[in-house]
């Protein structure tokens, strides 16, 4: 072999050992300056939240009970107190129910007379009209004028007839018979004359005397009418003050018979069940209205637990709650319903509405009612997303949400591979992971963690 070849294969080996030396010196500061990473692919899936808040026992079943109007309560089991079936719950003062029942006693006595005195006044009063007599004095009056008219008729044909027989006789007879007979003629006709003017006198005076009986007759039937339709309206009045009586006496009636129904009771409210008082609004001492109440819890104890306004979607009949109690118990209640809670103004301010879940407690948990609790539940999303990828591989910056993928990148030292930006679109994430849409590739390798910070272009290598 020519000094020229072996030359020229020294150098080919010479070269294959600095690029190996090379190799070796750029992997050993890739270990060192490259960042490591940990890498997971795309998955289709639900995501899962953890909820929790705070809550207390509650009964199963709530009974308010109001206290009897007008009774002085004398004592009355404390809130938060157990009362067994048949022991009492509140106990009112004896004496004065009975001055009360003495008192609604004498109101209704008073009320039954006064019914009683109204419904005599009711009754149509018995009286004579006045038109009655009016009517006879004018029907006596229309008889006098008619005998007046009867006489005067009469005095009228005499004087006319006296008038007639001395027109007929001859005038010198006339004459001669008045020179004789002057004293004896002349008294008849004046008779006659004054007889006339006296029945046509006495005539005209009934007429105007039946007229007065007639304007007379007519004033008694409209006064008459007047005094009916007065007495009409006092007997109205007096029944609607019978019925109003009678309706007060029926009421008062009623009220005795529930006094006595509580008298009978011994003045007590007893408890109809075994019960826990969850709430009193009594106190003692005073004269009860009536709207006082207390409330009692029966029938078991459950869970009811408040829910965040973010987590009312979240919770749903048939998940699991796990509760720690305040005195340090712990139990597991699947939850059984979940309802709205209005809010209530508070302090001048208005609470926002809420959600409430109840669940059934366990029959091992040993536990005092009214105890509070602090809950966690598990739950999933409803709806299954096609790309769901791990919260620490979701990125932000001002251009929007990312994710950073393994990208090869051939070099004349060999394959690199190097961090990849993809941009993605956030649809829903939980504590643990993130629902995307993104142009991601089920086999992507998307970087989850790494031990330095890397950006897009930085060269990576996984973590073995």
């Amino acid at each position: 072999m020519s000094t020229g070849r072996r030359l020229a294969v020294k150098g080919f080996f010479g070269f294959l050992a600095v690029m190996a030396v090379c190799t070796v010196l750029s992997r050993a500061a890739a270990s060192v300056l490259v960042a490591q990473v940990e890498v997971k692919k795309t998955g289709r899936g639900k995501l899962s939240y953890t909820c929790g808040g705070t809550g207390n026992i509650v009964p199963k079943k709530e009974q308010k009970i109001f206290l009897w109007e007008g009774q002085q309560v004398e004592w009355t089991a404390p809130q938060g107190s157990t009362v067994k079936k048949g022991k009492c719950l509140v106990k009112f003062r004896k004496k004065y129910l009975k001055q009360v029942i003495e008192k609604k006693e004498a109101e209704l006595e008073q009320l039954n007379l006064q019914a009683k005195e109204q419904q005599i006044s009711a009754r149509k009063p018995a009286r004579v009209p006045a038109a009655k007599s009016a009517y006879q004095a004018l029907t006596e009056a229309e008889k006098k004028l008619k005998k007046a008219e009867d006489k005067e008729k009469k005095a009228k044909a005499l004087w006319e007839a006296y008038k007639e027989q001395e027109a007929d006789k001859n005038q010198e007879t006339y004459k001669n018979q008045e020179a004789s007979e002057d004293g004896g003629g002349s008294l008849k006709k004046q008779e006659l004359r004054e007889s006339y003017q006296a029945a046509k006198a006495e005539t005209e005076a009934a007429r105007q005397e039946r007229s007065q009986a007639r304007a007379a007759y007519e004033l008694a039937k409209a006064e008459d009418a007047a005094q009916d339709k007065n007495s009409a309206n006092t007997q109205e009045a007096a029944r609607t003050s019978a019925q109003a009586a009678a309706a007060q006496a029926e009421t008062a009636g009623k009220e005795l018979k529930l006094l006595k129904q509580y008298e009978k009771a011994g003045g007590k409210i007893l408890a109809k069940k075994d019960c826990t008082v969850l709430e009193n609004h009594v106190q003692i001492g005073v004269i009860a209205a009536g709207t006082e109440y207390i409330v009692l819890g029966n029938g078991g104890w459950k869970l009811r637990g408040e829910v965040a306004q973010a987590d009312k979607d979240r919770i749903a009949p048939g998940i699991q709650a796990t509760a720690e109690f305040s005195s340090g118990g712990k139990t597991e209640a699947e939850v059984e319903t979940v309802e709205a809670s209005s809010g209530s103004e508070e302090e001048g301010k208005e609470k926002e509405s809420s959600y409430i879940w109840y669940a059934s407690l366990p029959q091992e948990t040993e536990v005092e009612g009214t105890e509070t609790f602090t809950w966690k539940a598990e739950t999933e999303s409803e709806k299954e997303y096609e790309q769901i990828i791990p919260i620490s591989a979701l990125r932000e910056d001002m251009e929007g949400a990312y994710c950073l993928i393994i990208s090869e990148k051939e070099q004349m030292l060999g394959t690199l591979m190097v961090a990849k930006r993809v941009p993605v679109t956030v649809l829903e994430k939980d504590g643990k992971s993130a629902a995307i849409t993104s142009e991601l590739r089920k086999d992507d390798q998307i970087i989850i963690s790494s031990e330095k910070f890397v950006s897009g272009g930085d060269r990576v290598r996984i973590k073995e």
